[in-house]
């Protein structure tokens, strides 16, 4: 099985030989960025319009040759169909709070689909359920800030990976932090998601909340499934909200799966003291 890159703490180095040392990191990792696109991300990505007829069948493309003429980076099932263009545009930056499940599964299916995925600052990630989803731990590659910014880091990092995870513990970026780390992600047309923490200008904000579990009964059994309330808004999108449930892999299934589930699914009391990976 592939594993996971890691970068050390970082801690006891000065801001110049932390950013070096990050630099170093990322010129090493073989094919990074071979998905970003050689052109100025298109502004019309970030409006809800309908996307084009592509020009050719993508189904017939390499797996390199694809990912070249993407604008966008693939999401799991319930962000794929609540974003107008069923992806996330380059250059997009977000915000990732409630449950757990939908930050694993966009870093499974980005890393899937040969993106670098960065993680800053997020030592309780579940590396296990990124590879249970079908994940590539070889695309992954974990940083600990240790007591430095962790923002300093996601801004080398933008520079040469698609998606980068960071957390901003807790804490309200101020505007002008903001505005130049946002710019920055637009020139470099990477992904940047934020988490435990607020950000102004934002394009997406993606909430989910637990509201089912299957497989227990009576206060007895295994949880078989989890059902998640995901809601996305941002700019120029309209707020959509969608109940998606990801059910463990039966007997002769590779891994999770991910269904829609209707407005009317049950609501079920979390179990008192039951604690679970969302």
């Amino acid at each position: 099985m592939a594993t996971v890159d890691t970068i050390g703490d970082l801690t006891g180095l000065g801001k110049a030989e932390q950013l070096a040392a990050l630099r170093r990191s990322m010129a090493a990792i073989p094919g990074r960025r071979d998905h970003a696109p050689t052109e100025p991300v298109d502004a019309s990505l970030f409006a809800p319009s309908e996307p084009a007829a592509p020009l050719v069948d993508e189904r017939t493309l390499s797996g390199p040759v694809r990912s070249r003429t993407l604008r966008t980076i693939p999401t799991p099932l319930p962000l794929s169909e609540l974003l107008p263009s069923g992806a996330l545009a380059r250059g997009t930056a977000v915000s990732i709070s409630g449950a757990g499940s939908i930050l694993v599964g966009l870093v499974a299916t980005a890393s899937a689909a040969g993106h670098h995925v960065a993680l800053i600052g997020q030592p309780k990630f579940g590396l296990l359920a990124v590879h249970e989803q079908g994940g590539d731990l070889s695309k992954i590659h974990l940083i600990d800030p240790g007591q430095a910014d962790p923002l300093d880091a996601a801004s080398i990092c933008i520079e040469g990976l698609d998606l980068v995870v960071t957390t901003v513990h807790g804490r309200d970026v101020p505007p002008t932090r903001a505005r130049a780390l946002l710019a920055r992600n637009r020139t470099h047309a990477g992904i940047l998601a934020i988490t435990n923490g607020h950000m102004p200008g934002l394009d997406l904000t993606i909430s989910s909340r637990p509201i089912a579990y299957g497989g227990i009964e009576h206060g007895r059994g295994r949880i078989r499934s989890i059902t998640l309330e995901t809601t996305v808004h941002g700019r120029g999108i309209a707020e959509r909200t969608g109940r998606y449930t990801l059910t463990a892999p039966g007997f002769g299934e590779q891994g999770p799966r991910w269904t829609s589930a209707g407005v009317d699914a049950a609501v079920l009391r979390r179990p008192h003291g039951l604690a679970v990976a969302q």
